[in-house]
């Protein structure tokens, strides 16, 4: 019997028919379109100093491949790395351990079921570049190989590493989801950090994601046609003047015989992290070591328990409570409560760096991080019951919505909150109290948008993907996806953001009473 290809198979088709799959496909071509800015555009995305190519075959296909391979990369892992994960879960592990399939097969097979998941939306971003050169790339011949080999050569051995990687984060760090969202943004911002500064030409051999080997084609067609020095400075989406832009035919780059070999390299070396970390694998022998303390225990009976002699009168009377503090309360102890109790150091240790970093860069960068640091807590924050299949016992409670989904709404806010209370305090102490409002009405967006999308997808999983994204996008000080006014501030940005949470929490209250009346 060929389990490998049936593990395959049917991993495939669970993922791609769920919701967050098909909202990040959706996002993934929204994404895609704004590759290449239309001609009115205020927003470059590649840019050698400040030329950017004509809109023809060549310099849309390998923007479009660049981009598509640090975007798909970026998200890409979010979204398949917990494969292993999903089979714990669902028991289906402990069928598969019975099986004569080895751990390596094992291992591939979730990887190459990750790489397909990765590989359909990269055949529709791939099909929107061609669409988007139709669409902007009026007065020139289409050509077809300027997109088949920047995709080839550059998107498909990333994803695959990409692939690679999720699974073997699963191996060593399946119990800490939180330390693999760590540890993979440090890993991508070091190799971004590299790849866009570093002027030796070796780094294009060791770019997983291809993207140096086409910047620095870019740059040497400049300096040979052009005869410019220039480097390229852009590759995201820069704001800049447009009388600053001067345009330039781009032809393409030569693929390099040394490229070629390090991408198939590359794919070499992910089969041999699975190898390595098929010999650590635990093949679903995930028993839980919990240590029983023995106690005396002491059993008092009373006299009026064996007479059968009970008081119903001396009985407390039943008071009904319909508040929802003590829902509030048992929310925020789960959130505090869950993960690593050693973690909380780390937070900890954020909130000092709140204190004594400049105030401008604490509130820039180290609040978005530290808050991305409790994507798990957040990202179940209105889907635990159905993850834990208790959805029938609280939906049927008293005012489920009002009472439950609020508490919950609250308990998340709260702990947004005082995460930044030193910030809030220096600005407050300041006598600034502009951005106290902004950085409590992002806490509460952030914390409705992790309600909404949970309720909205019936998991985590999306949240994750977007909250790591946005983190991503506003570290690097990308202003139109600002939450919490760090590059903004105003009442027309304070209302607008009001607006957002209005209609996010509709929104959630509305789905919300949709299972409830459909469960």
């Amino acid at each position: 019997m060929n389990y490998t290809g049936s593990i395959i198979k049917a991993d495939y088709l669970q993922r791609t028919r769920s919701y967050a799959f098909l909202i990040t496909l959706a996002i993934s071509l929204c994404i895609a379109y704004t590759f290449v800015p239309a001609p009115g555009a205020t927003y470059t995305t590649v840019r050698v100093g400040n030329f950017v190519g004509v809109y023809n075959a060549a310099w849309i296909g390998y923007v479009t491949a660049i981009m598509t391979s640090v975007f798909l990369s970026l998200i890409g892992f979010y979204l398949v790395n917990n494969s292993i994960r999903k089979d714990i879960d669902t028991e289906v592990g402990m069928i598969i351990a019975t099986t004569p399939i080895t751990n390596f097969k094992y291992l591939l097979s979730k990887v190459l079921s990750n790489f397909l998941v990765l590989l359909s939306i990269c055949t529709i971003v791939f099909a929107m570049s061609i669409a988007l050169f139709f669409l902007r790339g009026k007065g020139f011949s289409f050509e077809i190989t300027p997109f088949i080999l920047p995709y080839t050569f550059v998107v498909l051995p990333a994803l695959f590493f990409i692939s690679s990687l999720a699974v073997v984060a699963e191996v060593f760090f399946g119990r800490w989801p939180v330390i693999q969202y760590i540890l993979f943004f440090i890993l991508f911002n070091m190799i971004m950090a590299e790849v866009t500064t570093s002027n030796d030409a070796g780094m294009t051999l060791f770019d997983p994601f291809g993207v140096k080997a086409v910047t620095t084609g870019m740059e040497e067609f400049v300096r040979s046609h052009l005869h410019k020095h220039l480097q390229v400075t852009s590759m995201g989406f820069n704001f800049v003047a447009k009388q600053d832009i001067k345009t330039f035919v781009f032809e393409g780059i030569q693929w390099q015989p040394a490229f070629i070999a390090s991408r198939f390299a590359w794919i070499c070396f992910s089969l041999l992290l699975i190898f390595i970390s098929s010999k650590f694998f635990h093949r679903f022998d995930v028993k839980e070591r919990i240590s029983i303390k023995k106690k005396k225990l002491t059993t008092t009976i009373s006299s009026g328990l064996i007479t059968g002699d009970i008081q119903l009168a001396a009985l407390p009377a039943i008071t009904p409570a319909y508040g929802i503090m003590p829902f509030i309360k048992t929310e925020l102890l789960m959130l505090f409560r869950k993960g690593s109790k050693w973690f909380w150091l780390v937070n900890i240790g954020g909130m000092i760096a709140l204190i004594f970093a400049p105030l401008l860069i604490a509130h820039q960068i180290i609040l978005p991080v530290l808050w991305f640091l409790q994507v798990s807590r957040w990202s179940d924050l209105a889907t635990k019951e159905k993850t834990n299949r208790v959805h029938y016992f609280t939906y049927a409670a008293y005012k489920p919505v009002s009472r439950l989904l609020v508490s919950q709404i609250i308990a998340g806010i709260i702990l947004a909150v005082a995460l930044a209370f030193p910030v809030l305090v220096r600005y407050a102490a300041g006598g600034n109290l502009l951005p106290v409002a902004e950085i409590i009405i992002g806490a509460v967006l952030i914390v409705v948008f992790a309600v909404f999308l949970g309720i909205l997808s019936g998991g985590n999983k999306l949240f994750e993907i977007l909250f790591f994204l946005l983190t991503y996008c506003v570290v690097n000080h990308i202003p139109f996806l600002d939450y919490f006014g760090g590059m903004h501030n105003g009442l027309h940005y304070t209302g607008f953001m009001l607006m957002i949470i209005f209609f996010l929490v509709m929104m959630s209250f509305a789905l919300r009473k949709y299972e409830i009346r459909h469960l």
